[in-house]
């Protein structure tokens, strides 16, 4: 008698005790969606959709779902960081490109370091993205996390977003799909004859398919190599002196999947006694000074990649690994766990190992960003531990 009047539906999480309101969705199905993805998001504690309705003037809310988090269900279920920097994607192409596999990489990192794979290969491997399907509402997860931060940087719709990436996965592991299910017609991938795979990629799917068929082929080729330090065998084995710039470019992408994570980075590096220890490690062999004998021994495939990067041939694996240095060195841990009184002595030290011969920093003023706030926040604990906080507080200021 009164009409159906309009609906809409509002997606809210409680994350550290407060509710905030997460989207608002003209579309139930959208809007349940987006509910469950945030019950695998990192931090949340519950999420609920609320749906509205006017009917004769009247406003009435009522709660389609409300679900809790249980503790139990979290683990290996759950973010590995956040979606900051995460390009406006439009394209397939754009979906597989190395800025959006870095951000594919911090977002997954959990699920992918316990499968060993790399971003490149879920992205290439029909099976492997059935996989990362069947962890629920993790994949959801990333893709709203994605969708967030382009509405916060871009303004856009953060439901319309959502779909366009979810109709980007989807475009990207058809074609992944599609290739599986022509792997008998497809070319085989020679190891020993690169030029010579990619001239019958080229016969078969023209120039234009070349880099995505090789990249289903080169994952296909790595599901031998186990763990990812075994990959970067397998990888490096293929970047000799006379690999063509074609392949070593995309070869280098899929090494940078590799150091970007901080495991197999760790394990390359070897146990080293304190995290200055590997920093400043990792820094000589970007500049290929010789090792400290005193130090544990790191992995000849780091130390290899370390020098393609500094004759310039690895320019994605140099920029994750400088990503890590300054990350590391930004962070809060401590440069020596064993004497907080020495971390401004360490930092300089880190300081001066990071300069070339040109006495430039690497990483540029990022870096010296970085070095400059491990300092500041030393100065700061210092200060604070002899009871000078107002002090302390002025520095952050400055």
């Amino acid at each position: 008698m009164f009409g159906t009047g309009s609906v809409s539906y509002e997606v809210q999480s409680r994350r550290e005790g407060r509710w905030r309101i997460e989207g608002a969705y003209t579309d139930q199905e959208a809007a349940l969606s987006a509910a469950r993805s945030q019950l695998a998001a990192t931090g949340v504690e519950e999420a609920k959709v609320v749906k509205f309705r006017t009917v004769a003037g009247l406003s009435l809310e009522t709660v389609i779902l409300h679900k809790t988090v249980p503790q139990t269900q979290r683990k290996g279920l759950t973010l590995g960081g956040t979606a900051e920097g995460a390009p406006f994607c439009r394209t397939p192409d754009d979906l597989r490109g190395f800025e959006s596999r870095v951000v594919i990489g911090r977002l997954l990192r959990p699920y992918l370091d316990a499968q060993r794979i790399t971003p490149t290969e879920l992205l290439h491997s029909w099976p492997l993205f059935r996989r990362l399907e069947e962890q629920g509402a993790l994949l959801g997860a990333a893709i709203h996390a994605a969708a967030r931060h382009h509405t916060d940087v871009h303004g856009v719709s953060h439901a319309a977003r959502a779909r366009e990436l979810r109709q980007l996965v989807e475009a990207v592991t058809g074609a992944a799909r599609d290739a599986l299910a022509e792997r008998r017609r497809l070319p085989r991938f020679d190891a020993a004859d690169l030029p010579g795979t990619s001239g019958a990629i080229d016969e078969t799917v023209g120039h234009e398919g070349h880099d995505a068929l090789f990249l289903m082929l080169l994952s296909q080729h790595l599901e031998a190599g186990g763990p990812l330090a075994g990959k970067l065998d397998m990888l490096l084995a293929l970047t000799g002196d006379d690999v063509e710039p074609r392949h070593l470019v995309l070869l280098d992408g899929v090494i940078a999947d590799i150091m970007g994570s901080a495991d197999t980075v760790k394990e390359l590096l070897g146990a080293q006694p304190s995290l200055h220890a590997g920093l400043g490690t990792l820094a000589d062999a970007l500049f290929d000074r010789d090792p400290d004998p005193a130090l544990a021994s790191m992995a000849p495939s780091l130390r290899r990649v370390c020098r393609l990067a500094l004759e310039g041939r690895v320019p994605q694996s140099r920029a994750v690994l400088l990503e890590r240095l300054r990350q590391s060195i930004a962070g809060d841990q401590p440069l020596d766990r064993r004497d907080a009184k020495v971390e401004a002595m360490l930092t300089h030290d880190l300081a001066a190992r990071l300069k070339g011969a040109d006495g430039a920093t690497l990483g540029g003023a990022a870096m010296e960003k970085a070095l400059e706030r491990r300092l500041l926040r030393h100065r700061q604990s210092v200060l604070r531990a002899q009871g000078m906080h107002d002090i302390a507080d002025r520095l952050a200021g400055r």
